[in-house]
């Protein structure tokens, strides 16, 4: 029963540090920091990293995504980091709430074959959403097919310093956001983690159990 105990700590643990990352990415994603952008001529890079800072012209910042111009349009998609947000941290709570539960009612996080196909189902789930979760938030980190173009439209090119060079082009970067995506897939092999704790608790009990029940001759 102790090592049951400690592989459910570890398992709280890891749940429990998953909830701590979906809060810090809801906060870089809210924030914004960093917002960037570089210069490319025919794929070349010819300018440094050019960050304007919040209050720039484009503020990436949620306080700005309902007045923005630049979220006007097809950039009202930004507001689809809020299912982002909510999503993952259902998931985290859903998953560290599980683990509470086994504590308070003294169990171990799995002993029967069909609570271990339901752990590791849910952990599996977390696993796809999150990774799906990593993935769009990766495409809205760049720019989600819309800031770039806006930032090379500003007075015609002259913000961005591709007036008159045809083949320039923007490459547009949230780093914020980017931090708050690695979080995201990093959740997700963190859940592959739990999977591999749950299987190791399982194997365990049932050897214990072997042990116990195997009779003893004298």
């Amino acid at each position: 029963m102790a090592a049951s105990r400690v592989f459910a700590g570890v398992s709280f643990c890891i749940r429990a540090f998953v909830l701590v990352l979906a809060v810090i990415s809801l906060i870089l994603i809210l924030t914004a920091p960093g917002a960037c952008f570089t210069r490319y001529l025919n794929g070349q890079q010819i300018s440094r990293e050019i960050c304007p800072g919040q209050n720039s012209i484009f503020p990436m910042n949620a306080d700005r995504w309902s007045n923005g111009l630049h979220f006007q349009g097809k950039g009202q998609n930004i507001y689809g980091q809020v299912a982002l947000m909510v999503i993952s941290l259902v998931l985290a709570l859903g998953a560290l709430g599980l683990s509470c539960i086994h504590f308070a009612v003294n169990a171990s996080m799995v002993v029967p074959v069909s609570r271990l196909e339901k752990q590791v189902g849910a952990a599996v789930l977390c696993i796809v959403a999150f990774i799906i979760l990593g993935g769009v938030e990766t495409w809205y980190a760049t720019g989600f097919d819309h800031i770039a173009f806006f930032i090379q439209a500003i007075g015609n090119g002259v913000f961005s310093g591709c007036a008159g060079l045809p083949g320039c082009q923007i490459a547009f970067v949230v780093k914020g956001w980017a931090v708050a995506a690695a979080f995201y897939f990093l959740s997700a092999v963190l859940f592959l983690i739990d999977i591999g704790v749950i299987v190791a608790n399982r194997d365990r009990t049932e050897t214990d159990n072997y042990r116990v029940a195997r009779p003893q001759h004298y």
